[in-house]
């Protein structure tokens, strides 16, 4: 009898396990074909083991290795997390947290398989049932509260942080002992955060991407309001200067009014269409959450059609032809590229513990931009060293969000965990990325979040310019826009860099310490000019991009607060037009408002939201036609004479 209960019971269970793979098998309607796993277990996710878990996390990184084919380009081998995403090396060391995490999400090499034609419906189905799941962990696990944004007396971080090395003096401000004695956290705080942190990126884990979701290449913008406006000027630019990848600009939910004007009308004729967070979300899970601010360009990525894009903010104006940036290296290999910003990093060493990366306080592998030279040759005192020269720590300069080129299938976890940080990041994670620093926003989440999984990137090493003039009556600069180069061009130098420095200190032996080692000489020998090592000098990289923040291309507020016009002339606010590949940007933006406001009267909300009649119309109309005037009368001047 005993034996028979045992047969029983082995027979029984074995039917029930048939029983829940068939029901699993029949609730999908999705084939297995369709879906990209996150996980390298298929969506299974991680073991509960510790063991298991680091086991995974090892296998994955030797698999996404092969999968990336990624090379050695990217920084000289002396163990460094480069500027340029190679990783971690060596995480054993002196670290602040050991924890183990979930795998980076990724395609699956097995799962790249011919994809079928999905229609737009389908995809939008696909997306909708995976983004739901993501939306529900983020609910499920964000942190609640606000940060207090409470700072230590003790703490003496007072200004901005200049990246630049003539400012150094101002560097020991940024070690370890300095960056975590400002922003104050309770222990319930920490514990919080650290807790919903694990629990969301294994959560994620276990997910999978719909391959379908997303394809080709094109560029993608955040609109409404008077964003659309402006949006609407960079895509005129784009197509002035031969661009022809596709544009989609991304309606915030308050700004779908839209719809019928500036998404049916006018951008159909240039190659552009509207997208909405209801391409991927539900109804119920968008009237969950209060989106806003910088959290708008995360749901930009996320709403968007294209694998390879371009994200811009809706005030940068690309000066060269970009048609072919998805095919030029690093991009190519790395699937990230990120520009700098003016600052150097104050990220609070807090950060590193919540989210469980390893740091290594014993060994240095750069300094601030330059990750090339040996540590040994500039590093006597680990305790002076800015925390961010540290082996694990997110590299210097900070970043300036205004571009950022991204492959979304190769960087899944870096679109989900920047996702993360983007809705917590006006509560919790902004302030713990920016410490006191200016720019307080998106501009960190996103390598943060692949600095987290070990995903590759680069970041371009040619610092930031500055377009402006100079005020009468000794009020000083001002400064209309911030220019950033061209990656490809920018890699090209720093692989030269890399191989001369390699031929430098290629043994042991030339690898000690160097009291005249210079970072300003390794910056303008080589990065700002190729001419110390190369007989046929390449001059500047040049500008791709014109971050125009002051004063903004809005033609209400120029209107209104009569910009650019001084003791009743008008003044041009752009002078290096010849490194902005000879593109008068002032006088194109400006036919464009007199051609689509005053001549034909294109509807854009922001804009008839502020004519009460049409006296405004015209008064506003005449400011546009007296400057479009003078810019043309002025076009030829601009360019300096032989």
């Amino acid at each position: 009898m005993s034996v028979f209960s045992k047969r029983f019971s082995k027979l029984l269970k074995f039917s029930i396990i048939i029983v829940v793979l068939f029901l699993l098998f029949s609730y999908t309607h999705i084939s297995e074909s369709d879906l990209i796993p996150i996980s390298i277990y298929d969506g299974i996710g991680l073991s509960d083991s510790d063991n298991d878990s680091k086991n995974s996390l090892n296998e994955y990184s030797n698999y996404l290795k092969g999968f990336l084919k990624q090379d050695n380009e990217g920084s000289v081998n002396y163990g460094a997390n480069s500027h340029s995403g190679k990783g971690n090396s060596d995480k054993s060391k002196g670290s602040l947290a050991q924890g183990s995490k979930p795998p980076a999400t990724s395609f699956s090499e097995n799962a790249k398989t011919v994809e079928k034609n999905v229609n737009s419906s389908d995809r939008t189905k696909l997306l909708k049932e995976f983004y739901s799941q993501v939306f529900d962990s983020i609910r499920k696990y964000s942190p609640v509260g606000k940060c207090a944004r409470k700072y230590k007396e003790s703490c003496i971080l007072t200004d901005n942080i200049p990246d630049r090395p003539e400012n150094s003096e101002h560097w020991f401000k940024l070690t370890k002992k300095a960056l975590e004695n400002c922003l104050e956290f309770t222990p319930d705080e920490f514990k919080m955060l650290k807790s919903t942190h694990d629990n969301f990126v294994n959560s994620i884990s276990k997910l999978t991407l719909p391959k379908q979701g997303y394809s080709k290449q094109g560029i993608v913008m955040v609109g409404g309001g008077k964003f659309s406006m402006l949006a609407f000027l960079i895509i005129k630019t784009l197509r002035n200067l031969g661009t022809t990848l596709p544009v989609e600009v991304f309606i915030p939910p308050v700004d779908e009014a839209e719809k019928d004007d500036f998404c049916k009308d006018v951008l159909p004729n240039f190659n552009a269409k509207c997208i909405f967070i209801s391409d991927v979300l539900p109804e119920e899970q968008i009237k969950t959450f209060d989106f806003k601010g910088y959290q708008f360009k995360s749901l930009a990525l996320i709403s968007s059609s294209f694998e390879d894009l371009l994200l811009l903010d809706a005030d940068n104006f690309p000066v060269k032809n970009l048609d072919n940036i998805f095919d030029q290296e690093p991009y190519k290999s790395k699937g990230l590229i990120l520009w700098p910003d003016f600052w150097r990093r104050t990220t609070t060493p807090v950060y590193y513990q919540i989210a469980d990366v390893p740091v290594d306080y014993t060994k240095r592998v750069r300094n601030s931009i330059d990750d090339l030279t040996p540590p040994e040759i500039y590093t006597e005192n680990l305790d002076t060293v800015p925390l961010h020269d540290l082996q694990g720590t997110i590299p210097d300069p900070s970043t300036e969000s205004g571009q950022l080129l991204i492959n979304k299938k190769q960087h899944v976890p870096t679109l989900l965990l920047s996702l993360y940080y983007n809705i917590n990041g006006p509560n919790w994670y902004y302030p713990m990325f920016t410490q006191k620093a200016a720019g307080e926003g998106d501009k960190e989440t996103f390598i943060a979040a692949a600095v987290y999984y070990d995903l590759p990137f680069y970041q371009v090493k040619t610092k930031t310019g500055v377009d402006g003039y100079h005020q009468a009556d000794n009020k000083g600069f001002r400064g209309v826009a911030m220019l950033q180069h061209d990656f490809v061009q920018d890699y090209k130098r720093f692989l030269k860099a890399k191989d001369k420095i390699q031929s430098i200190y290629k043994t042991v032996e030339s690898r000690i310490f160097d009291k005249n080692y210079s970072l300003e000489d390794y910056y303008k020998n080589y990065i700002l000019k190729t001419n110390s090592f190369d007989k046929n000098d390449e001059g500047e990289v040049d500008i791709m991009f014109v971050h125009s923040n002051l004063p903004k291309f809005d033609p209400i507020s120029l209107w209104k607060q009569n910009e650019l016009i001084v003791n009743g002339e008008h003044i041009r606010g752009y002078r290096a037009i010849e490194k902005l590949n000879n593109y008068d940007i002032e006088l194109e933006n400006f036919k464009t408002f007199n051609q689509y406001l005053c001549v034909e009267k294109t509807k854009f909300v922001h804009v008839e939201k502020h004519l009460e009649n049409e006296q405004d119309r015209k008064s506003m109309c005449d400011y546009i036609k007296s400057r479009l005037e003078y810019l043309e009368k002025t076009h030829d001047s601009i360019f300096k004479k032989d």
